[in-house]
């Protein structure tokens, strides 16, 4: 049984080496993904290597003093490079994301009267905020609204039949306009 287990974890290690041997090749040209590809290829390596030890063994082809040691160890150091690998990938990516969507900076200087001493300030021209809270942001900017050619509450006061005018059909308030209840002399007193 153990001999069925080893063979398959040795032709799994060929597939995994054969694999990133495929894809460093095909990377090579782009310099992107070693970091993580040579790891991929060493562990495999090692994988197969431990395997190999074991098949050996338990065909009574090697002795039995060290063998299980070697076993192990090619399998923890296998997984070690392997963890190694995508750490160090995944920092870069991570690097490389923080790199890309970066918040620019401005430099000013401080207005003392001995500028001598003072340090130039960096100072973030956007505070960093979360996409949800920068779309929520900038959809609540207010630009200068035309103004309404009707009174607001004008569309529902339209006959069904009536066609809309196109300054309402652009109009952001279109909706609220629609659905408003009409001014009553109390809340046009308030």
């Amino acid at each position: 049984m153990v001999l069925i287990l080893e063979i398959v974890v040795a032709s799994i290690a060929v597939v995994l080496i054969l694999l990133s041997l495929k894809t460093l090749q095909a990377i090579r040209h782009i310099g992107v993904g070693k970091s993580f590809w040579m790891p991929v290829a060493m562990s495999g390596f090692l994988f197969f290597f431990g395997s190999i030890v074991a098949i050996l063994f338990e065909l009574n082809f090697l002795p039995t003093e060290y063998t299980d040691e070697v076993v192990q160890v090619s399998r923890l150091l296998a997984l070690c490079i392997l963890v190694g690998g995508v750490y160090s990938y995944s920092r870069k990516v991570t690097r490389n994301l923080g790199e890309r969507f970066t918040i620019p900076t401005t430099t000013l200087k401080a207005s003392n009267a001995d500028e001598t001493q003072t340090p130039d300030v960096q100072v973030p021209e956007f505070a960093p905020i979360q996409t949800q809270e920068r779309v929520v942001r900038e959809s609540s900017r207010k630009e200068p609204e035309p103004r309404c050619k009707n009174q607001f509450g004008y569309l529902r006061t339209l006959p069904m039949e009536a066609s809309i005018p196109d300054e309402c059909l652009s109009c952001d308030k279109i909706i609220e306009c629609k659905h408003s209840l009409p001014k009553t002399v109390q809340s046009q007193a308030k």
